[in-house]
């Protein structure tokens, strides 16, 4: 059903992702989810350098699940730069991370967010909050079509 929508999740602690995958699926979310683990692999990733020059193999995403916290670059400065790009302007970005500071929440909005996700501590929550994210960015969202080639990261 989702499979026209690709996600791309940029998330560092393998527990995370893990049980992210499995609330996708216990929802019967079937959109495909590519997961990189540090904010340089996310510029790499959207800017199809490095290992992720092959757009077929590695398309642009529709949609963008982004930690705050990550190695290497964080969350906020690939937000920053994401903005920049005149061929990713339009890419829905949901800030999916631990934090929960008031300060953090305005720095994702001021950078371009479209919004701020609270990581839930139980995997019922977490399900619920998979279900919410299908509700709105998977069932009713209407996507923008991406096709420049952003800059190198």
């Amino acid at each position: 059903m989702y499979r026209h929508i690709r996600i791309l999740v940029a998330e560092d602690n393998p527990h995370d992702a893990y049980f992210l995958k499995r609330a996708f699926l216990k929802a019967g979310i079937n959109a495909p989810l590519h997961f990189v683990h540090n904010g340089q692999e996310a510029l790499d990733y959207l800017a199809g350098s490095h290992e992720f020059t092959d757009r077929g193999a590695f398309p642009l995403p529709s949609l963008m699940l982004l930690d705050i916290k990550m190695p290497l670059i964080d969350g906020f400065q690939v937000l920053k730069w994401l903005r920049q790009q005149p061929g990713l302007l339009k890419l829905p970005v949901i800030v999916f991370t631990s934090s929960g500071e008031p300060r953090d929440v305005d720095l994702a909005h001021e950078l371009g967010a479209n919004g701020y996700t609270v990581k839930p501590s139980g995997s019922e929550q977490l399900f619920e909050t998979v279900q919410s994210l299908e509700h709105y960015w998977l069932k009713q969202h209407c996507y923008p079509t991406l096709s420049a080639r952003p800059a190198e990261a």
